[in-house]
C-alpha cells in the first residue's frame, strides 16, 4: 500500500524495477564474461595449432582407394580426406602418376618436370 492507505506504493515499485534491471545486468554481464573467455580460449588454440605441412596428398572416397591429387599445404581446393606430405614424399607421388592440382600447381612449385 502507498502512503495514504491505498494502491502500490511508488517507492516499492521502483524498488522492484530496480532488482529486475539488476538481475537482467547480471545476466548480460555474465554473457559478456563468457564470450571474452571463448575469445581467449580461441587465441591461445589459434597460437598453438601447428602451421600447414607444406605438401598435401588427397585421398579418394572410400578404404583403400587411390589418391586424386597433391596440393600445396594451404590450397582451398583440397578436400576433407589429405595426408601431409614432405617433398620428397610430394616428388615420389608425382613420379608415380598421382596429379598435381591445377589450382596451387604444386609440380611447378618444386620445379617437378615429369
Amino acid at each position: 500500500m502507498n502512503e495514504k492507505g491505498g494502491g502500490v506504493d511508488r517507492l516499492e515499485l521502483l524498488r522492484f524495477a530496480e532488482r529486475v534491471a539488476e538481475r537482467h545486468l547480471a545476466e548480460v554481464r555474465g554473457w559478456r564474461e563468457a564470450e571474452e573467455r571463448r575469445r581467449a580460449e580461441a587465441r591461445v588454440g589459434e597460437a598453438r595449432r601447428p602451421p600447414p605441412p607444406d605438401w598435401v596428398l588427397q585421398l579418394g572416397i572410400g578404404h583403400g582407394a587411390p589418391p586424386v591429387c597433391v596440393h600445396d599445404g594451404g590450397c582451398y581446393a583440397t578436400g576433407p580426406r589429405i595426408r601431409p606430405l614432405t617433398r620428397d614424399q610430394l616428388l615420389e607421388a608425382l613420379d608415380v602418376g598421382v596429379e598435381a592440382c591445377t589450382h596451387c600447381r604444386p609440380d611447378a612449385a618444386v620445379g617437378y618436370l615429369g
